[in-house]
């Protein structure tokens, strides 16, 4: 695993291979577009259902193999320990949602301030642990349930739990420190979490 001192920025590695996707799918667009103009007038198309991005299956992990590795053991960590906790599907759901919402179920990376690495649920890394150990997932996953341990209401709405639990934390939930980058806002994060959760929690109980 990486060392406290030498971790690499999962926030631009990520970014990095999100550029990289673009950049695929506007060459499989150019593809797509010379190929339209080559058929000939009155040709027939076949018809039948088209396959769009919303019908394509859920991968809840990373595509490298070394950092999907990671994702799945803390995944792990945090449904046992929020079973161990007696939580609920609903809780471990929420946890799972902040996690990836916050950090993709990366412990110990940064939110661009220098020296600064957060625990898994974005807050700023306080505990006396290797920071991208599982033994720091389930420290931060124990801080996480006893918060939501205070929250009542919101369990029909995995999003608005996950975030209420977040924000009811004492540590104050500071939007700017756990989302920097201008344009990005929890909820929207929070949002797009939750089907890659489900997946995550789908793939779990089928192994």
């Amino acid at each position: 695993m990486f060392s406290n001192t030498h971790r690499p920025d999962w926030s631009d590695y990520l970014m990095t291979r999100k550029a990289f996707a673009i950049a695929l799918i506007t060459a499989a667009t150019a593809v797509g577009m010379v190929a339209c103009s080559s058929e000939t007038t009155g040709e027939n198309v076949p018809g039948g259902p088209i396959t769009t991005v919303a019908d394509a299956p859920v991968r809840p992990f990373d595509s490298s193999g070394l950092i999907a590795q990671v994702q799945r053991r803390n995944v792990t960590a945090i449904v046992e320990t929020v079973r161990a906790r007696g939580g609920n599907d609903d809780d471990v759901l929420a946890a799972l949602i902040a996690g990836k919402a916050e950090t993709e179920w990366l412990s110990g990376g940064s939110n661009g301030t220098p020296g600064d690495l957060q625990d898994i649920y974005g807050w700023w890394f306080r505990y006396n642990l290797a920071v991208d150990s599982t033994d720091a997932v389930v420290a931060a996953t124990h801080s996480f349930m006893d918060v939501a341990a205070t929250v009542t209401g919101n369990e029909n709405d995995p999003v608005a739990y996950s975030l209420a639990v977040q924000h009811a934390d004492p540590r104050r939930y500071d939007e700017k420190y756990h989302f920097p980058r201008e344009g990005h806002t929890p909820e929207a994060a929070y949002v797009e979490a939750l089907p890659i959760a489900q997946a995550a929690l789908a793939e779990l109980a089928n192994q």
